[in-house]
C-alpha cells in the first residue's frame, strides 16, 4: 500500500502552501491503541519532527508578507526574574495590541511568541509574528509598562515585515527557535538527535512537553490561527511508481515535472526521499506552492504600475 497525504497550510483545499507525503506501508494501517507505556528514543525523535513541522506549517498557513516579526527587549531596570514574569509583560504587551486593533476595527491578531534567555543562558528577551495592520511604530510605542503618566518603556523593540518565499518563512523560524533544538540536542543521549537531524529535515523548531527530557515548550500561539488539516488518499500511487522515482535524484527535472503534472496548479519547491531501514519502504517528502497566486500577483502588480 502506498499512502498519499496532502497537509494543506491555511484554510481551504487551494491554499498558497501545501506538504505532500508520499509513504509505502508493508502493513494494513490499525486503529491506534491506548499508550501505555513512555515512548521509545526512536519514537521521541519522531515527535519532535513532527511538532517541529506543524510549526512551520502554522507560520505557512497564517502568516503573510504584510505581517510582522517583532523583537522585544528589556533594559536592565526591567529584566524579568522568571519566565513567568517574562511572558506576563508579552501578555499585556499583546493585550495592548488587541485593543489598539479594536479601535480601528482590526481582528484580534494571531500571533506565535518565542521565549528566550530565561535559561541562564543569554538576555531574556521575546520574538513574536504577529499579524499587520497597525503601522510599526503603533506596535513598537505598545511595549510599555504602567499607566498614563506613568507609563514607562520596557526597553528596545525592533519590528519588520515578514519576507517570504516559496519555503515561506522557514529561515526565520529556525532562527527564532534555535535554542529550542539546542535544549532538545543535549538532553538526548550521544545518538538519538542531532541539530542536523532537524536541519536536514528542513523544517522549523520547536521544543515539545517530553516526560523523558522534562523540557517545556519554548512556543506559545494564538487560538485563532489556522489549524493545517489533511487529504489522504490510499490509492494515489503504486508501489512500482514511488521505486522508480525515488531510482532518480530528487532535484532532476523529471521528478519535477512529474509532480507538477500529477498536482496540476502548484510549482515543486524541494523533494526528499527517505528510506526507512526497519520496514524496508520509502517515503516522499513534497513542499509546494500554488503557481497561480504568484502569476496573479504578478500580473496585479504589472497593471498598477501601468494605471500609474
Amino acid at each position: 500500500m502506498v499512502r498519499q497525504k496532502i497537509i494543506h497550510c491555511g484554510k481551504g483545499r487551494k491554499t498558497y502552501y501545501r506538504e505532500v507525503d508520499i509513504i509505502m506501508s508493508k502493513n494494513v494501517p490499525r486503529q491506534r491503541g491506548k499508550k501505555r507505556k513512555r515512548s521509545l528514543p526512536k519514537q521521541e525523535r519522531l515527535n519532535f519532527k513532527n511538532s517541529v513541522r506543524h510549526l512551520h506549517q502554522l507560520c505557512k498557513g497564517n502568516f503573510t508578507g504584510y505581517d510582522y516579526r517583532v523583537d522585544l527587549t528589556y533594559d536592565d531596570c526591567w529584566l524579568p526574574d522568571s519566565l513567568e514574569a517574562g511572558r506576563r509583560y508579552v501578555d499585556s504587551y499583546l493585550r495592548k495590541v488587541n485593543g489598539m486593533r479594536k479601535k480601528r476595527g482590526l481582528a484580534p491578531a494571531k500571533w506565535i511568541a518565542v521565549d528566550e534567555g530565561f535559561d541562564g543562558i543569554g538576555r531574556p528577551h521575546h520574538h513574536l509574528i504577529i499579524s499587520g495592520g497597525l503601522d510599526r511604530d503603533t506596535m513598537e510605542s505598545l511595549w510599555y509598562t504602567g499607566r498614563g503618566k506613568n507609563a514607562v518603556s520596557l526597553g528596545m523593540t525592533s519590528t519588520e515585515r515578514l519576507k517570504f518565499n516559496h519555503d515561506g518563512i522557514e529561515g526565520l523560524v529556525k532562527y527564532i527557535t534555535k535554542q529550542a533544538l539546542k535544549d532538545y540536542r543535549d538532553k538526548q543521549t550521544e545518538g538519538q538527535l542531532s541539530l542536523a537531524d532537524i536541519e536536514e529535515a528542513g523544517v522549523a523548531a520547536e521544543e515539545i512537553v517530553s516526560q523523558s527530557t522534562g523540557s517545556r515548550r519554548r512556543w506559545r500561539q494564538s487560538k485563532n490561527l489556522i489549524q493545517p488539516h489533511e487529504k489522504i488518499n490510499d490509492h494515489a500511487y503504486s508501489q512500482k511508481e514511488i521505486l522508480k522515482l525515488v531510482m532518480q535524484p530528487a532535484d532532476c527535472e523529471d521528478t519535477k515535472k512529474f509532480f507538477e503534472s500529477r498536482y496540476q496548479g502548484y510549482a515543486l519547491d524541494t523533494c526528499r526521499c527517505e528510506y526507512n531501514p526497519v520496514t524496508g519502504t520509502w517515503g516522499i517528502y513534497l513542499t509546494m506552492h500554488r503557481k497561480q497566486e504568484k502569476d496573479t500577483g504578478h500580473r496585479r502588480k504589472k497593471k498598477e504600475v501601468a494605471a500609474a
